[in-house]
């Protein structure tokens, strides 16, 4: 019995071994991979961030095709849907006119988010939901999230050059 699980061994050991497969370097093509999509589900998706108990989550929305930091930005601030108020999440930005009072603008790696209110008395979980939604969506540069800088403007006050890790 010994001699037959040996063999049987040497003869796996063997055919996973000289498969005929050699390793070799990586080759760079194209635009890195954005994620893993389920079998059915919609190619693109709005990444937008909004509040719950414990801090702050991402909450993907799906959408059409990519989608701009200006337009993630604007729908987080519309708030959470029905869905997602269900499963306990909220906006920590209490704007009541966000369509009409809010402007950004976007340009190489950065994103300028001007607002009706002062800026500097945005709670910390209201300005990680504003960084993190503008710097995980389309901007201009294709930079990776955790370089891209958002400005918040609003009520004669500025706060410059935040990032999504460290709002």
């Amino acid at each position: 019995m010994r001699i037959r699980r040996a063999a049987a061994g040497a003869l796996l050991l063997g055919t996973l071994a000289g498969c005929g497969i050699e390793p070799s370097e990586v080759i760079e093509f194209g635009q890195p991979a954005t994620g893993v999509h389920q079998p059915g589900a919609p190619g693109w998706a709005a990444r937008l961030y909004f509040a719950v108990v414990t801090g702050v989550i991402a909450t993907p929305r799906p959408a059409d095709g990519p989608v701009t930091a200006e337009d993630a930005v604007r729908l987080m601030l519309q708030g959470p849907n029905e869905a997602e108020r269900t499963r306990g999440i909220y906006s920590d930005i209490g704007i009541r006119r966000p369509e009409t009072d809010t402007l950004v603008t976007t340009e190489r790696g950065r994103v300028a988010i001007r607002l009706p209110v002062d800026v500097t008395r945005l709670t910390r979980t209201a300005r990680i939901q504003l960084v993190c939604t503008a710097a995980h969506n389309q901007v201009p540069g294709g930079l990776p999230w955790n370089q891209v800088k958002v400005t918040l403007s609003g009520g004669g006050k500025r706060l410059d050059a935040l990032e999504c890790d460290r709002a």
